[in-house]
């Protein structure tokens, strides 16, 4: 298990939302949601094992989603969080699976923002091991050059590209090439959706060219009751590139069912 950096505001006593961020980032990608969200909800945004703040486990030879699970439900129980609406981008919402999986009861509320249900094709997973050696060879610049312009929408902010490049040099190689192989080895979620039986909202970029529409609408149909949020000129760092949009949708959510949440 591995101890986790975060940032904590809001009201202690009012129903938690914990932000889980994407691959490579930190926390600081949520900085636009815990200002607003924390005027109403106790906002709890960690750094993922080996990002950001947090340390790297003794072993970072290779993870899986199921340690970066249990270490967000370890940071929980430690905060005293029995449920929290669990929001989740890309890697994050592929965290939020296997939380949903091993830890159901901590979870009050789903948001799966930018990522999809489907497990790595063939094709993904050998694109994996040539992310690995281009960054084991080139290192973290060259593939932020890669990245970035899959990343974020045509007429993203140029303040939002380099807070996003910033991010992904500033993650460790070790890190990066620990990741990696989860990412890749992630289980198949797709046939899982119908029995989520907590209220769900999914979050795509009207641009996003990593996780696009097609799979938020497999997502949104196929779980019970889920809602769909499409976040206009936004690409797959929605939170970032339209934070007021993503907000919107987000708080809209949140007011619609609160009344079945809890601390």
């Amino acid at each position: 298990m591995s101890q986790l950096f975060f940032v904590e505001r809001g009201d202690p006593e009012a129903p938690a939302v914990v932000f889980l961020h994407g691959f490579p980032f930190n926390h600081a990608m949520w900085q636009a949601q815990v200002e607003v969200l924390s005027q109403r909800y106790r906002c709890i945004a960690p750094d993922l094992r080996g990002y950001g703040r947090s340390p790297q486990p003794p072993d970072c030879a290779a993870w899986t989603m199921d340690d970066f699970a249990d270490d967000v439900a370890a940071l929980m129980d430690a905060l005293g969080i029995a449920r929290a609406t669990v929001c989740g981008l890309s890697m994050g919402g592929y965290v939020a699976f296997a939380l949903w999986r091993r830890h159901r009861s901590c979870i009050s509320r789903l948001i799966l923002a930018n990522t999809k249900a489907a497990g790595d094709s063939e094709q993904a997973k050998q694109n994996r091991r040539r992310h690995a050696e281009l960054v084991r060879t080139q290192g973290m610049r060259a593939f932020a050059d890669e990245m970035l312009p899959k990343l974020l929408a045509p007429n993203a902010h140029p303040a939002v590209a380099e807070a996003v490049r910033a991010m992904i040099e500033s993650t460790p190689i070790e890190t990066v090439l620990a990741t990696l192989p989860a990412l890749a080895d992630r289980p198949d979620m797709s046939e899982a959706l119908s029995a989520i039986s907590v209220p769900t909202l999914v979050v795509v970029g009207e641009q996003d060219a990593i996780s696009p529409l097609s799979e938020a609408q497999f997502m949104q149909a196929r779980i019970p009751g889920a809602r769909l949020a499409v976040i206009p000129n936004a690409g797959h760092l929605s939170p970032m590139e339209q934070p007021e949009a993503f907000n919107q949708a987000v708080l809209a959510f949140l007011s619609e069912t609160d009344s079945g949440s809890a601390k």
